[in-house]
């Protein structure tokens, strides 16, 4: 499984797998919201929604169908910067520190790692200045072998995974800020910060 965010350019990810037929990726994606915005995408390639994956929330039905993905050998990329809209998730957030401020982050990606009993990875994709032009360099960084979260310790295990998730987009946020695409959660934390 792969954790990645709005910061670069994560479809470059999934393109390249698919151009390169290394594996096939699937994206859990929250499209509720953003209806419009996908159908412009769909009609600018029409392979947009090949393994894109629309949750309005995560359940146990999404989470039986991802681990026979798994289980197949395909990745599994969903973000975590994003927080689902309370009413899709039941609210299922965490505040942790980010950029020197309390921000809340989706506890979904963290549980859904949990269920699918894998490796996950972080996945950052940025845009670098190359001689005369421009490249992207793919991060990749193990982050878990697995993510344990027995009942009794889950919510304290939680939050210590979200911190950690935290300080790495941090980082790279801090190398790309421009990169960033999150505009509510820069608006609600950026803002008080220079990069």
């Amino acid at each position: 499984m792969l954790i990645g965010s709005h910061l670069g350019n994560l479809e470059m990810i999934r393109a390249l797998a698919v151009n390169e037929r290394q594996a096939a990726v699937n994206a859990v994606v929250y499209t509720d919201h953003a209806q419009r915005f996908n159908e412009l995408l769909r009609q600018a390639n029409a392979d947009f929604g090949i393994n894109l994956i629309q949750v309005s929330r995560l359940g146990p039905e999404t989470a039986i169908v991802l681990k026979d993905k798994v289980d197949r050998g395909e990745l599994v990329v969903i973000v975590g910067d994003r927080t689902p809209p309370a009413a899709s998730d039941g609210g299922r957030v965490s505040q942790v520190e980010f950029l020197g401020e309390p921000a809340p982050f989706a506890q979904g990606p963290f549980i859904l790692a949990s269920l699918l009993d894998c490796p996950v990875y972080l996945c950052f994709c940025l845009r670098e200045q190359r001689g005369n032009g421009h490249a992207y360099r793919i991060h990749l960084e193990h982050f878990a072998e697995r993510i344990d979260l027995p009942r009794r310790d889950r919510l304290t295990r939680l939050p210590e995974y979200l911190q950690q998730y935290a300080r790495r987009l941090e980082y790279y946020c801090m190398q790309a800020p421009d990169q960033w695409f999150n505009f509510l959660r820069l608006l609600a934390v950026g803002r008080r910060k220079s990069f």
